[in-house]
């Protein structure tokens, strides 16, 4: 058995009922830091195991793959990290008399339980089941939104459930689509909805029914991955949303979103090549790009600002795999920098607002100067979201206009073009904030906030600044094995 597997999975679904039935508060913070640190370890270990062995699995419930590792790596560290900043976080406005104890242990229940429906997401092999576990994802994430109980987080929270109801209704027709073209050849089993059986059997596989299914999934996750034009819930949410929920949806749910997307890619490229799937989500990946880098410089809230850079980055990355080749490889490594700088970001915004009580970016500046750790959070984080080295950001984007240039140069330029101009307008508004005069004095947060909030930032700083311009060697045979399962391999880029 892979108990690290099975560790990654379990511990936050019981850190999170434990929390629920805490009656004191350090059980509470005990619990959630012991499941910070098992899923950072666990993650670890769960790449390890399948880049030694192929795969890791928990017979008859769990299998991961080198897709699910990478996705496994994503979650997990930022998952971990997260839950570190939220015990600081939420515990000062516990200390501020803004949350009483049954609310405070309410929100690390959902908090842990939308983790665990995540990484449950990734590690399952049955196509009909991950459907359900992303639902149940959904579900916890828009109760998260909606928890400070105001009249716009309210809003945002069932804005998110109506349009990520109708995405995850139209991805169970995509589910739905693939089982019936599968059991023609597989027969009625469960074996129908295995993703190892469907790529055994994809050249066998109806093309008009997984065509349909792949256009039916890319909208339906589409929907909750912020593509455009089915992001109109993403920046309400993650403006609205406790900022340790908005970090998690940036960095997790969206690259979750992205996984679903890219295992019905995998089969629709097996089934009718990969000019099809590739096509679509090119066109929708520069229409991300294009909106969100029309907003960033209308923009006067910081936390939609980070909302509209994850739409972008979403985008680039899904523009890696709609060129293919050598862009997979670039849209798996931009996803996961992507994940540390982002909820970096908003780690750093978090505590903005913990200081200021707003989120106007019209009153926030000279941040290095009054506060530090989040000044250079939403820097060191803006200048890698912004493409500039020495970040993995700054790779992932050189290697997909490369790899555009070379299969398709009018997206390349296109691609170049959109960058440019998304670099100039966030790079712009970063350093309006960090830069300049310190304002309004506000209030410091407490030192068990500092504590936990500077332990998370730094962990990220300390990931996302070690694996900069090179892939890890260890990583590489990961990466490779992705690359292969949407075409042939390629040398990994050092």
């Amino acid at each position: 058995m892979a108990w690290p597997l099975l560790l990654l999975v379990a511990v936050p679904i019981v850190a999170g009922l434990g929390s629920l039935l805490a009656g004191r508060r350090r059980t509470v913070e005990v619990l959630q830091c012991v499941s910070a640190v098992t899923m950072l370890a666990s993650a670890v270990l769960v790449a390890d195991r399948v880049i030694a062995g192929g795969s890791a699995a928990v017979e008859g419930f769990l299998h991961t793959d080198a897709l699910s590792a990478w996705f496994d790596l994503i979650l997990g560290v930022v998952g971990g990290t997260g839950t570190l900043y939220a015990v600081g976080y939420m515990g000062e406005s516990m200390d501020r008399g803004h949350l009483p104890l049954k609310r405070y242990r309410q929100f690390f229940c959902l908090f842990d339980l939308y983790l665990a429906a995540m990484l449950l997401a990734v590690n399952l092999e049955n196509i009909a089941i991950m459907w359900i576990a992303i639902e149940g994802s959904t579900l916890s994430a828009a109760l998260l939104i909606g928890f400070d109980r105001s009249k716009e987080a309210l809003e945002a929270g069932w804005k998110y459930i109506i349009l990520s109801s109708v995405g995850i209704a139209l991805a169970l027709f995509g589910t739905i689509l693939v089982y019936y073209s599968s059991e023609h050849v597989l027969g009625v089993s469960s074996e129908a909805l295995r993703w190892s059986e469907l790529y055994r059997v994809a050249g066998e596989l109806d093309p008009a029914a997984i065509k349909l299914a792949f256009v039916f999934a890319l909208i339906g996750y589409g929907t909750k991955a912020g593509i455009a034009p089915m992001h109109t819930w993403l920046p309400d949410a993650h403006a609205e949303a406790p900022t340790p929920v908005s970090a998690m949806l940036s960095a997790n749910m969206l690259s979750l979103a992205v996984y679903a997307i890219l295992r019905f890619k995998a089969v629709t490229d097996k089934t009718v090549g990969p000019e099809f799937s590739g096509s679509l989500i090119i066109v929708l990946a520069l229409l991300s790009l294009a909106v969100s880098s029309a907003f960033f410089l209308v923009q006067r809230d910081y936390k939609r600002l980070f909302a509209y850079s994850s739409i972008e980055h979403i985008g680039i990355a899904l523009l890696g795999f709609g060129i293919g080749g050598l862009g997979v490889f670039a849209g798996a490594w931009h996803l996961m920098n992507h994940a540390l700088a982002k909820s970096t970001a908003f780690y750093g915004a978090g505590l903005v607002f913990l200081r200021h009580n707003h989120k106007s970016l019209e009153r926030v500046t000279g941040l290095l100067d009054q506060m530090p750790l989040a000044g250079t959070a939403i820097l060191v984080a803006g200048i890698a979201l912004s493409g500039l080295p020495p970040f993995g950001l700054f790779s992932s984007e050189v290697l997909i206009a490369a790899g555009a240039y070379t299969a398709k140069p009018d997206v390349a330029y296109a691609f170049l073009a959109l960058l440019a101009f998304a670099f100039a307008t966030l790079l712009y508004q970063v350093l309006r904030m960090a830069l300049g005069t310190p304002g309004e004095a506000g209030t410091a947060p407490g030192r068990q906030c500092r504590i936990f909030t500077g332990a998370a930032v730094g962990i990220n700083l300390v990931v996302l600044s070690a694996i900069g311009l090179q892939v890890p060697p260890r990583l590489e045979p990961l990466l490779a094995s992705i690359v292969t399962l949407f075409g042939a391999g390629i040398e990994v880029p050092r």
